[in-house]
């Protein structure tokens, strides 16, 4: 990370513009307040008269002299909107003085991304951090597309994308990265809707952005305008198509490309409670849908559960004809009784699109409907879940166990929009009867290495939860830019409250303002040591001690796992924090720090404090102006050690590893 001047000449017009309506503010007061007791004493008077027993000409006089008073020195209504006008007009005018200045300091200057935003400035051509809309000439299709659009899925979920505004903000930018323009975005409400819209932007010659929830932790959900494709962009937000509903008696899940994984498992631990859904950490408190995990990849923090992928799943591809035109085709490997293509006759109209939507609507509208069930094709027998995922992570290779490009299976998996996901089939996977939660900390790399080996993946049959990895950076940094953050998803949960407020901030960073993009960080950030920390000073004291941290998760799932687990675990701690350290100013101390989570409050601050540490990282950069740059790798899982740098690489202020 490299420094970044910050804007002082912004800061001291601000408060120069603040200080101007202040002071006219305080004027206006000061006339108001004396107006308001000069006006009580006017009407008090003559009450005081009426009540006396004889009232004197001394009590007129004061009267009359009282309101004489009030007539010579009060405010007229005109001089006040004069004044507040005259404020706010100076207020604004000093305020905007600094858009050249602004423009400036800003050229080089570009948000937290996960592209090589930095390298690129060296060119001197580098993007700024809000891009503009290339200039395109559309054709007579593209521009009547819009309407075509609104007949299908209502004129109230179609909307204009060419300029950002706080309306359109959370459709064009990502919640962690990403920015860009399109020509429209269109909310379909059926899965009906969906198909027949896909085949107009297909055939107005556009470029198709499926979208779920946009967290943006990717940013492979909204669009670009650096792009070398010039043809312009239609986003196709399925976020209004969020049913869902079991089926095989619980052990799957059915779910449109709408619903979100907070969703989801808020449903089936109400419906089976002793089952789980594939997501509940991660992104979790912003809803994203499952389909985006399908599609883009989710972490590998589920030991037991592997990365989200399917092969049984409704979706869509784009094929050209032999006249050289754009065809739609549906493609149906959910492998459920009753949908398979076979059920349905050529020519009869009837298709697994249209008989999953009458479900799916008798579903959101409260209708009982009798459990659907896996049918016997190849297809109901395919994969729900990465059943191997179990033993790949335990092979202790140069291979990586997870990677984001792994496109195996259908086609649907890591599509990154190359089809379009309607809906998928998820295993349940069975809740542990019992739940320990460690901070365990590490003094080197080998030593976690090592941990990770022999403890973790040690067998594929007593693998833990999840093992999360937080190096002293990342501590640090999330508890200085995460802790409101933090305490906002203990106190209010995951889901769709927090999606809401996340909506908010990301409408408050589209406004046309040139602080706007940077005032909700640099809030958080500033009023961020105003609370305490997020989780327990136990914890954040072995963070800041220790280099290296994981946050593991172990169950009981009725075959003695967790017992076996704390064997190795014991085993392992014991071995290594026997080796005294030969130092005289450190004999006798520890090599490895265990803390338990003694409650389920620890448990939900440590798993919140986990999952904010993407959003914690951009308001740190703007917090601190310093430059962010994000990056994804995957690293073999016989090794695990530090990527080094360049030599010539600019060494960084912080390097958050988790």
């Amino acid at each position: 990370s490299a420094h970044f001047p910050s804007p002082p000449r912004l800061s001291l017009l601000c408060l120069r513009a603040l200080h101007v309506q202040t002071m006219a503010t305080f004027i206006l007061s000061r006339f108001a307040s004396a107006a308001g007791r000069r006006q009580k004493s006017i009407f008090y008077s003559p009450i005081v008269a009426s009540l006396s027993s004889s009232a004197t000409p001394s009590t007129t006089a004061a009267a009359q002299q009282a309101s004489d008073i009030k007539r010579s020195r009060s405010i007229s209504l005109p001089t006040a909107l004069a004044l507040v006008g005259g404020s706010l007009l100076g207020g604004y005018c000093l305020g905007t003085s600094h858009t050249v200045h602004w423009k400036e300091i800003q050229k080089d200057r570009e948000l937290p991304k996960g592209e090589r935003g930095c390298c690129s400035c060296d060119d001197g051509d580098a993007p700024t951090a809000t891009p503009t809309s290339p200039k395109v000439e559309f054709t007579e299709a593209q521009i009547q597309l819009s309407s075509k659009l609104s007949e299908i899925a209502g004129k109230n979920h179609v909307y204009d994308g060419m300029k950002e505004t706080s309306k359109n903000a959370h459709f064009l930018q990502g919640a962690r990265l990403g920015q860009g323009t399109a020509l429209c975005i269109v909310q379909p409400g059926t899965l009906n809707e969906t198909v027949r819209c896909l085949q107009e932007i297909v055939d107005a010659g556009c470029v198709v952005l499926p979208q779920g929830s946009n967290t943006g932790l990717t940013g492979g959900s909204v669009p670009r305008n650096d792009k070398a494709d010039t043809r312009p962009t239609v986003i196709i937000s399925l976020k209004r198509l969020n049913t869902h509903f079991p089926i095989d008696d619980g052990n799957r899940v059915v779910c449109l490309a709408g619903c979100g994984i907070s969703s989801l498992a808020d449903s089936i631990s109400q419906w089976f409670p002793d089952r789980e859904s594939h997501s509940i950490l991660g992104s979790t408190f912003l809803n994203p849908t499952t389909a985006a995990g399908v599609a883009f990849g989710s972490g590998g923090v589920y030991v037991r559960k592997g990365p989200a992928r399917t092969d049984r799943a409704l979706y869509c591809k784009v094929t050209r004809n032999k006249w050289g035109e754009n065809v739609v085709n549906i493609v149906n490997t959910l492998g459920i009784e009753g949908l398979e293509d076979e059920d349905f006759l050529n020519g009869s109209g009837e298709t697994a699109v249209g008989a999953l939507d009458v479900y799916a609507t008798d579903i959101r509208q409260g209708y009982r409907r009798v459990m659907a069930k896996s049918s016997d094709s190849k297809h109901g027998r395919a994969k729900a879940s990465d059943a191997d995922y179990q033993n790949k992570v335990c092979e202790c290779t140069n291979a990586v166990s997870r990677y984001n490009a792994d496109t195996s299976g259908e086609d649907c998996n890591r599509s990154e929009g190359k089809v379009l996901i309607l809906a998928t089939v998820h295993d349940t996977f069975p809740a542990p009867s019992k739940k320990r939660v460690f901070w365990v900390s590490f003094p080197d790399m080998e030593t976690t290495l090592a941990f990770r080996r022999e403890v973790c993946l040690n067998n594929p049959k007593d693998l833990p939860i999840s093992c999360e990895y937080m190096n002293r950076d990342s501590v640090d940094i999330i508890d200085r830019s995460g802790r409101i953050l933090t305490y906002m998803i203990r106190v209010l949960g995951m889901g769709d409250v927090m999606g809401m407020m996340w909506g908010v901030k990301i409408a408050i960073e589209g406004l046309p303002f040139s602080w706007s993009p940077l005032i909700c960080d640099k809030l958080l950030h500033t009023f961020n040591n105003w609370v305490p920390s997020a989780i327990p000073n136990k914890f954040i004291q072995v963070g800041r001690e220790y280099d290296h941290n994981c946050v593991v998760a172990v169950g009981e799932f009725g075959d003695g796992t967790l017992a076996r687990f704390m064997e190795r675990m014991d085993a392992f701690v014991k071995k290594y924090n026997g080796k005294a350290v030969l130092d005289a100013n450190d004999i006798g101390k520890k090599i490895i720090s265990v803390v338990e989570a003694n409650s389920s409050s620890e448990v939900t601050a440590l798993n919140a404090f986990r999952f904010v540490a993407a959003p914690a990282f951009k308001t740190y950069c703007v917090g601190e102006d310093i430059q962010g740059v994000s990056v994804d790798y995957a690293l073999p899982k016989n090794g695990g050690t530090i990527p080094p740098l360049t030599k010539d690489a600019a060494k960084p202020l912080k390097r958050m590893r988790y």
